[in-house]
C-alpha cells in the first residue's frame, strides 16, 4: 500500500487572527516617527522569531493621514524582505482609513480561507493622537457603520488607543470592545505611544498562546473609556 501524499499547504486546518495595526500618522505625530518604525521593527521581530506568534496572527499594518495607506500586507513574515517604515504628515482623516480597512478586511479574509485557515473574526488596534478632520464633520461614521455592519459576516472587533489631543468621543464610537486614553495629559506623547504598542503587542502574544483573541485588561499610564453600545 502507498502513502498519499499530503498535498495542502501549510497551516491547512488551523486557526488563524488577522490582525491590524492602524497608526494615525498625520503631522502632529512627526516628531515620535522614528518611535513608530522602531516599535513596528520589534513587532515584526516578535513575530519572525515566534513560530507560534506567526502561525496564528496574520499582520497587516496601515497609516492613516490625508489618506490611508497600506504599509504592510498581510504576507507571511518570512517573505518580506524589508518593511517598509511610515512618514508623519498631513491631516487625519478617519473615513478613507475606514474604507480600506473595509476593502482589506475582505480580500484578506477571502485569501486566508482560500488557504484552508480557519479565520477568526479580525482584530483591529487604533493608535490616535487627534480628532478626526474629515468635512463635513461626522461624515466618516458612514464610514464606521458600514465597517460594523451586523450584516457584513468578518467585521472586526475594534480597541482603540488615544494619547496626546485624541479625541474621546472618537475613540468610545470606534472602538467595540475596548478604548483606552492616556490618564495624564502631561505625560509625553512619546511615552503614552510606547506604553500603547507594547499592550497591543502583549495582547497579540496572548492571544496566540491561547489560540483567540485575548483583549488587554488594563494598559499602563491609560484609563478605560466607556464604550457606546445600541441595544
Amino acid at each position: 500500500m502507498t502513502e498519499t501524499q499530503d498535498t495542502r499547504p501549510p497551516g491547512f486546518g488551523s486557526k488563524g487572527l488577522p490582525a491590524y495595526v492602524v497608526l494615525d500618522t498625520s503631522g502632529s505625530m512627526a516628531k515620535y516617527e522614528p518611535l513608530l518604525n522602531a516599535t513596528l521593527l520589534k513587532i515584526y521581530d516578535t513575530l519572525y522569531t515566534s513560530p507560534l506568534l506567526s502561525e496564528f496572527i496574520h499582520l497587516s499594518v496601515i497609516s492613516f493621514n490625508t489618506q490611508p495607506h497600506v504599509v504592510t500586507e498581510m504576507t507571511d513574515i518570512e517573505e518580506m524582505e524589508s518593511l517598509p517604515t511610515v512618514t508623519c504628515e498631513g491631516l487625519t482623516n478617519v473615513g478613507p482609513m475606514l474604507r480600506l480597512l473595509r476593502t482589506r478586511i475582505t480580500e484578506d479574509v477571502e485569501k486566508l480561507s482560500a488557504k484552508g485557515v480557519k479565520v477568526l473574526r479580525p482584530v483591529v488596534f487604533l493608535l490616535t493622537d487627534g480628532a478626526p478632520t474629515d468635512a463635513p464633520t461626522g461624515i466618516w461614521h458612514q464610514d464606521l457603520d458600514a465597517l460594523r455592519d451586523p450584516a457584513w459576516k468578518p467585521r472586526p472587533h475594534v480597541i482603540t488607543y488615544g494619547f496626546g489631543a485624541a479625541s474621546e468621543s472618537m475613540l468610545r464610537s470606534m472602538a467595540t470592545v475596548a478604548a483606552y486614553l492616556a490618564e495624564d495629559e502631561a505625560q509625553s506623547t512619546g511615552e503614552a505611544l510606547s506604553e500603547a504598542m507594547s499592550s497591543l503587542l502583549n495582547s497579540l502574544v496572548a492571544s496566540a498562546r491561547v489560540q483567540q483573541l485575548q483583549v488587554p485588561e488594563e494598559v499602563k499610564g491609560y484609563r478605560s473609556v466607556p464604550l457606546d453600545f445600541v441595544d
